[in-house]
């Protein structure tokens, strides 16, 4: 996606300020990945943490305009500018690995925005598409509601889990995804409402997939946060949660979804 500069790093935003982005002309936008993980877990099998865009809003593999709106309201393609490169759609990347929606053990989504959803129509296969019940209910009711159209995942049957009381969370929220501590899902309010990031434990070590409660580490390490939130106090506790985390030497990795110094690749542990 190709954004105003003022979204990685713009601190809170307004609705002016929202404004401003979506006439910012391309040749002063930043170019960011969106990405999605294929995780290999040992015991829980294959699991797919949020989606990207569709296939459908960029069929030529470059910003179109056109078909965007076709999938998104103007507006919002007007802010994202998206594109998604040929054989870098969520089906396309796993079939080249040989997989299909259906060898999917569970689908995870972080919140609801579009870039993180519109994928979902590639999935309908999964056997299992979770997200937490705080952000399908309540972000989309309230400021996100604009920026989550609902023709993107409503029709999709997933479960919704409850957050509940949980150690080591910025605030004691989260979703225990299996049972076992392996796969949590935490809250991570002020970018939307119910936003989750996924914390995974394996052996003495874990990783973290932020979504968007950073959109680097400059984030946490100077406390800048996202321009593309309104509650910027919610963000620097998360924020504050990921610097915690990033200097533990058991953290093999925190990844962002929009982090635009990191390449596509494969991490073990």
């Amino acid at each position: 996606m190709r954004v105003s500069r003022t979204v990685p790093f713009g601190n809170a935003i307004d609705l002016k300020n929202t404004s401003r982005q979506l006439l910012t002309p391309d040749d002063r936008r930043v170019e960011l990945p969106v990405f999605c993980y294929l995780i290999e877990h040992p015991a829980h099998g294959l699991l797919l943490v949020d989606t990207g865009w569709c296939r459908e809003l960029s069929p030529g593999g470059v910003y179109d305009p056109k078909a965007a709106a076709r999938v998104l309201p103007g507006y919002l393609s007007a802010f994202y500018h998206p594109c998604l490169p040929a054989g870098e759609a969520v089906h396309e990347q796993l079939a080249a690995r040989g997989l299909r929606a259906e060898d999917l053990d569970c689908v995870i989504l972080t919140h609801l925005d579009p870039d993180h959803v519109a994928g979902l129509r590639h999935l309908r296969g999964a056997r299992r598409i979770v997200l937490p019940e705080y952000e399908y209910y309540w972000s989309c009711r309230t400021v996100f509601k604009a920026r989550q159209p609902q023709s993107l995942w409503m029709d999709v049957p997933m479960e919704r889990p409850y957050y509940r009381g949980a150690q080591d969370c910025p605030n004691r929220w989260a979703v225990d995804l299996f049972g076992d501590g392996s796969v949590q899902l935490v809250h991570m309010p002020g970018h939307t409402e119910g936003q989750a990031a996924v914390l995974l434990r394996g052996g003495s070590r874990f990783a973290v997939l932020a979504a968007d409660a950073a959109f680097s580490p400059r984030n946490w390490a100077e406390e800048i946060t996202p321009g593309y939130g309104f509650d910027r106090e919610q963000q620097l506790v998360c924020l504050r949660w990921l610097k915690e985390k990033a200097a533990d030497p058991a953290c093999a990795g925190i990844w962002c979804s929009h982090d635009a110094a990191v390449a596509p690749g494969t991490v073990e542990w």
